[in-house]
């Protein structure tokens, strides 16, 4: 209200303020303070305009008390013109789990939903302005506080809904801007300070000890047998000699081509322990691991997310709809495809190019090697041990976890050990000096894919001897390691069942149950079996054992000898030898290997690869 600075004015003052008060108790009453004797129109004719911008501004409420009929004039708390440090000294912030609150000496401002804390080019907030001298008065609105015109409409409305001076509103939200900054700003810096934490617990780091002593682990003379005998000791029963060959697998992540692998075995076999168990020992910085991969995810991954890593789909089922772009990923090392991305504001469509490389190395576990034989191709086939003999190691091995017997602290030591020379390795590349003398079996299938695959292992174990073996350097200044025939007899050992199941024609299960098979009847001393004694003795499911059956049957090394429904069906096998004969093919390896030996003499200075120039110079590593 607005009256004469006179008896009549202050009377007329309080008389229409009881009568709004009667309307509403609530009710909010300013008065301006009109300087006695004058009135509006002699403020005009004495004063310039800015008169009453100082009064308005500077007003105060009316209060009627029950008690007594007087007039309080009061001022309204926040009303007049204040320095803005010290506005947002006065003003603070509160955090709360819906909402953010700030509060000024007249308004109580709540944010609701907080603010957005991953951009800083804008400032969107919901804002709900509320008197505090009444609750009932309040205003609410959306706008972007870093948007001049957003801001202006915001404190101009604010001000005429809450009836009250627009310098006050002003004031507040430029203090409210000011503390979202700072909130903002400290907020970046948790979320910067959590994922350097994040980052951090998801690698392996290492104290000088530790390294120091990975470092004098890679300079022994007998590297690789080592590691061997550490793989025995890391708990994976019966699989010592698999589990080495998973390693070196790994380690070919450092390659340009490097090598997959595919663990197979029944249910409960134990073959996501074996993957996982070697996966173990290797930096988590160096290892994707998951359970459920989709095409998309694969296409929409960072282009050098998987760059010489290992990605490890524990079980292949839960990556069916990725099967073809992870077998281009195998094969090529990279993936792309167009994808049609559309403009949410305009509408418009338009083709995004998506690109993911590597190089990376791709592990799985599957029960069902038929479904994915495209990608076992690519990769090498790794069958758990399942007979009786490797049970009874695995029961035992139970038996002296539950009895506390097994040192884990030895455990965990070695496995870090492993860890820290993995982070110690130099990617180099490996040359082959007598590798076109090394053959296959002849019964391998698909030899061209298994050659490079076998003198992609030798490599592997190259590399991981890399400060035992000589190293040459070309014109260019390139540095190739030289591979030695103890890398070659080592690949021809731990890759000896692989190679035998490439040449096979069954598959791993077939063939281990017609091994078992074979074994039983000599034990029976008959030429013939029922099939129902064979499901009791080994327990199988009848349609397993039919699929079995059927399976051996159509590639000749059974016939059915009579069919019966009571005592079932008469079978005899027919042929006993053919897994000595796919054994016997190895050897050839092992022949080429000595003849090697034999004629063993040092490398040629002169190597032409596709790695080196015409002249190279040969270094002797350094022990």
């Amino acid at each position: 209200m607005f009256f004469d600075g006179d008896e009549a004015g202050t009377a007329a003052t309080k008389h229409i303020a009881g009568e709004l008060k009667h309307i509403s108790e609530k009710l909010l009453i300013t008065v301006v303070d009109t300087p006695e004797g004058k009135d509006i129109n002699s403020l005009a004719q004495g004063h310039d305009n800015e008169i009453f911008t100082h009064l308005l501004e500077n007003r105060k409420s009316f209060f009627l008390s029950i008690e007594s009929p007087s007039v309080e004039n009061k001022k309204v708390p926040g009303s007049t013109s204040i320095n803005l440090p010290e506005h947002w000294k006065n003003g603070s912030l509160k955090v709360n789990p819906d909402c953010l609150i700030y509060e000024t000496e007249t308004l109580l401002i709540t944010l609701w939903g907080g603010i957005e804390i991953h951009t800083v080019n804008r400032l969107r907030v919901t804002l709900h302005i509320k008197l505090k001298a009444n609750e009932y008065a309040s205003f609410r609105d959306t706008a972007d506080l870093y948007s001049n015109g957003q801001s202006d409409r915001l404190v101009k409305q604010a001000a005429e809904k809450l009836e009250i001076s627009s310098t006050v509103v002003s004031e507040a939200i430029t203090g409210l801007t000011r503390e979202l900054e700072i909130y903002r700003s400290l907020k970046r810096e948790e979320k910067r300070k959590s994922e350097e934490v994040k980052e951090k617990q998801g690698k392996d780091l290492f104290s000088h000890n530790q390294m120091q002593a990975a470092k004098e682990f890679l300079h022994r003379p007998d590297l690789t047998e080592n590691t061997h005998k550490l793989f025995g000791s890391l708990g994976l029963i019966g699989e010592q000699d698999s589990a080495t060959l998973l390693f070196f697998i790994f380690l070919t992540r450092f390659f340009k081509n490097p090598l997959h692998a595919i663990v197979m075995g029944s249910t409960g076999s134990g073959k996501t322990y074996l993957l996982q168990g070697v996966a173990g020992t290797v930096p988590r910085q160096h290892i994707h691991v998951t359970t459920s991969l989709s095409e998309n995810t694969l296409y929409y991954t960072p282009r050098d997310f998987l760059k010489h890593k290992i990605l490890l789909q524990e079980d292949l089922d839960g990556a069916y709809s990725a099967l073809l772009p992870l077998r281009e990923l195998m094969s090529n090392q990279e993936i792309s495809r167009f994808s049609t991305k559309t403009n949410s504001r305009t509408g418009d469509s338009k083709q995004v190019y998506l690109h993911v490389e590597g190089p990376v190395c791709v592990a799985g576990a599957t029960t069902r090697d038929k479904i994915y034989e495209d990608n076992a191709n690519r990769s090498f086939l790794i069958q758990v041990e399942e007979n009786p003999s490797h049970e009874r190691q695995v029961l035992e091995y139970q038996g002296k976890l539950a009895a506390g017997l097994v040192n884990f602290k030895r455990y965990d030591e070695n496995i870090n050990l492993l860890k820290a020379c993995q982070l110690l390795i130099e990617p180099v590349e490996v040359i082959i000096p007598f590798a076109p003398k090394l053959e296959l079996p002849p019964h391998v299938f698909k030899k061209m894919r298994t050659k490079n695959h076998y003198l992609t292992l030798i490599k592997s174990i190259t590399l991981w001897n890399q400060h035992q073996r000589k190293r040459v350097i070309d014109h260019d200044g390139n540095n190739f390691l030289l591979s030695t025939l103890e890398d070659v007899e080592w690949a021809n050992y731990l890759s000896r069942d692989v190679l035998i199941r490439k040449s096979d024609e069954l598959s791993g299960k077939t063939r281990q149950f017609f091994e078992s098979l074979k074994e039983y009847i000599k034990e029976q001393k008959t030429k013939s079996f029922y099939a129902k004694n064979i499901r009791r003795h080994f327990r199988m499911h009848p349609m397993e054992l039919q699929r079995r059956l059927n399976e051996i049957e159509s590639r000749g090394l059974v016939r059915c000898v009579s069919r019966s429904n009571k005592p079932g069906n008469e079978y005899e096998i027919m042929i006993w030898n053919d897994y000595d004969e796919l054994r016997s093919g190895i050897e050839i390896m092992d022949e080429i290997l000595n003849n090697l030996k034999r004629s063993e003499r040092e490398p040629s200075h002169d190597l032409h690869t596709t790695f080196t120039n015409l002249g190279v110079k040969v270094e002797t590593a350094t022990r």
